[in-house]
């Protein structure tokens, strides 16, 4: 596999572009709804969203009346997500791009999200400093992804889970680290929110194609977690074979400053 975190990213979710579509955590649930609740744009108003994956928020913000980019920068992905808001008779644009260098000028746009992208990009803070440079003054920039807990050695471990799990994973960052790269660039923080969601291991596995040897690793880790992740994690075992696990996700919205 390449050493290009970005060529990760492609070739992983090029072969998976239609769960993404289908898949009900990413398709609906809280923070989706939250997302599009915080971040839509005055009616007409021209809304990105990076890494769209199936175009779930892409979806929500074109029915609140933005006009729409979904972008991503896997190919499938961004076909996928074509096909399912054409399938809604959504009307949007669609561009292909790296998040981390975005080709739009400064102050263009009105509203930017992301949402469950962020671990995989090789550098989140220059995203959202790019999210920031490309929204107009009182702007909007919303992003949703999955966080570590906020002590170092608890968030190596969850990350070697993560990665292990994913190979594309590049790196999930506690809620104050978050805060920090919004702050940085000059976006106020007005939602800051922690959701824990309950995750069913099988889906979690099969959603990445999980070799059974990967599984198995996977649950050892789980199992044999220290007592601080298994208090962040709050793996539950069933004796029928069944695993569940608990997810936290960050929604964050920040407004650019004047």
């Amino acid at each position: 596999m390449s050493d290009d975190p970005r060529a990760r990213s492609q070739a992983r979710f090029g072969a998976l572009a239609d769960k993404y579509v289908t898949s009900s955590v990413h398709s609906m649930g809280y923070s989706l709804d939250r997302l599009v609740e915080l971040a839509s744009p005055p009616a007409g108003g021209l809304a990105l969203d990076i890494a769209t994956g199936g175009g779930h928020v892409a979806l929500g913000l074109a029915k609140q009346g933005a006009a729409v980019i979904a972008a991503d920068i896997t190919l499938n992905m961004l076909q996928a997500a074509r096909d399912h808001l054409a399938g809604q008779q959504i009307n949007a644009d669609y561009v292909r791009l790296d998040a981390e260098h975005l080709p739009f000028p400064d102050n263009a746009l009105d509203s930017v999200t992301c949402r469950f992208a962020a671990h995989h990009f090789p550098n989140p803070a220059a995203f959202v400093r790019e999210c920031a440079r490309i929204v107009k003054p009182g702007g909007i920039v919303g992003v949703v992804d999955q966080i570590a807990p906020p002590m170092p050695e608890d968030a190596r471990y969850t990350n070697a889970f993560e990665k292990l799990r994913d190979p594309s994973h590049g790196w999930e960052y506690s809620q104050p680290e978050w805060q920090g790269f919004f702050s940085g660039v000059g976006l106020k923080v007005n939602h800051s929110e922690v959701v824990a969601v309950q995750f069913d291991f099988g889906w979690w596995t099969r959603m990445q194609n999980d070799d059974p040897d990967t599984v198995t690793r996977l649950q050892v880790m789980l199992r044999q977690a220290p007592p601080a992740i298994r208090n962040w994690y709050q793996p539950q075992f069933d004796p029928g074979g069944s695993i569940t696990f608990t997810h936290h996700h960050l929604i964050l919205v920040g407004i650019k400053q004047a």
